[in-house]
């Protein structure tokens, strides 16, 4: 004997309407330039002190290529 299967009460679009936020584009656009902005400084900062291609550390192996 095979059970049915069971029926949830909850739809995904009633999630996504409880979840839903407006943003503008604006403030939209505004968030990913912070996190672009926040990630290039992140990289710039590893490049300059540890990064596996530091170029400005004098020390190091040199490449022949």
């Amino acid at each position: 004997k095979q059970m049915a299967p069971r029926q949830t009460t909850r739809s995904i679009a009633d999630q996504e309407t409880i979840n839903a936020t407006s943003v503008t584009n604006a403030q939209l656009q505004a968030m990913i330039d912070q996190r672009v902005t926040t990630a290039l400084a992140a990289r710039d900062a590893l490049r300059s002190t540890n990064g596996d291609d530091s170029h400005n550390s004098g020390t190091g192996v040199r490449r022949t290529e």
